[in-house]
């Protein structure tokens, strides 16, 4: 969408890029300073929606800015780059899925060969509001199950893309496009659930609720609630986001607007086995979204 809202955020994301770079490059700070880097592995996730309107070229700049920042990526609304992206990953060294059906093929997922291989993938139903062929389209939660080749242990990658327009000030819209995205954030937090005792478990995406908004309102089918778990009272074993866990940075993913995620499935701290240690929001795109890239440890074996 190429808008006033586009054009601001160009202005003030150069601004501060190299800064907000600095930080998603470095690895854990002080504030993971208990995270032993000596004993543990790191690498990073990232997740970017790609303005689907982009010119080949433009869309090029944006996929190798967010893989030259991560391991392992998701992306969103890339279903008609599939072609051009299964050649670009044969060519560069990197596992590539997006399945069919077609709306499925948005959310695709990356990693690097030289860090992971690929045990298992497949893909989640979520919702449809208005029924094939209508709009807003049909969603889908798309996951691959990797082996960590520098430890040995197992990683799932959850990437998804929930429906726009369900989120007024951290309030809900009441339409059926809400009701279908509420029905999503369940199922992706069943589905992360499912996946946490056979590897440690990540999740991306756009899930179009602004993080700050929803924080402070706590509508309960919003995902402050749903995956960040606060209906629990924050009890742990459990989903948390970027934001949750290293607070908010950044100018937004979307305008002001903090809207992309990347969670951990957080676990007792005797049984934790990898750490998100920081994140940060990665400006320079061509499109209107930036990028959020979060830093990992990963313990050894033993």
């Amino acid at each position: 969408m190429t808008s006033a809202r586009w054009l601001h955020r160009k202005g003030i994301v150069l601004a501060s890029a190299l800064a907000v770079l600095g930080s998603v490059v470095a690895g854990p700070t002080a504030a993971s300073a208990s995270v032993s880097t000596t004993e543990n592995r790191q690498f990073n996730a990232g997740h970017l929606n790609i303005l689907h309107s982009l010119s080949h070229e433009r869309f090029a700049h944006d996929l190798n800015l967010i893989t030259s920042r991560a391991g392992i990526v998701g992306l969103n609304e890339v279903a008609d780059r599939r072609a051009f992206l299964t050649d670009w990953a044969a060519r560069n060294g990197w596992h590539f899925y997006a399945p069919d059906p077609g709306h499925a093929r948005d959310n695709a997922l990356l990693a690097k060969k030289s860090m992971f291989d690929v045990v298992s993938r497949g893909s989640v139903f979520a919702c449809d509001t208005n029924g094939p062929g209508e709009p807003p389209p049909a969603r889908y939660t798309n996951w691959v199950r990797y082996q960590h080749k520098a430890t040995g242990r197992y990683v799932f990658h959850l990437n998804t893309h929930a429906n726009s327009h369900i989120d007024n000030n951290g309030h809900p819209y009441d339409l059926p496009r809400t009701e279908c995205a509420e029905k999503h954030f369940r199922g992706i937090r069943d589905l992360a659930d499912s996946k946490r005792s056979s590897g440690q478990v990540v999740v991306s995406g756009d899930l179009n609720v602004d993080y700050v908004a929803d924080k402070r309102v706590q509508y309960v089918n919003f995902p402050y609630v749903v995956l960040d778990e606060r209906g629990s009272t924050g009890a742990l074993p459990g989903l948390r986001s970027n934001y949750t866990i290293h607070g908010v940075k950044g100018t937004g993913t979307l305008g002001d607007r903090h809207i992309d995620y990347i969670y951990l499935w957080k676990r007792l701290p005797e049984h934790q086995k990898m750490w998100m240690t920081d994140y940060g929001i990665v400006g320079g795109t061509e499109s209107d979204h930036n990028a959020v890239v979060a830093n990992f440890a990963i313990a050894m074996p033993g």
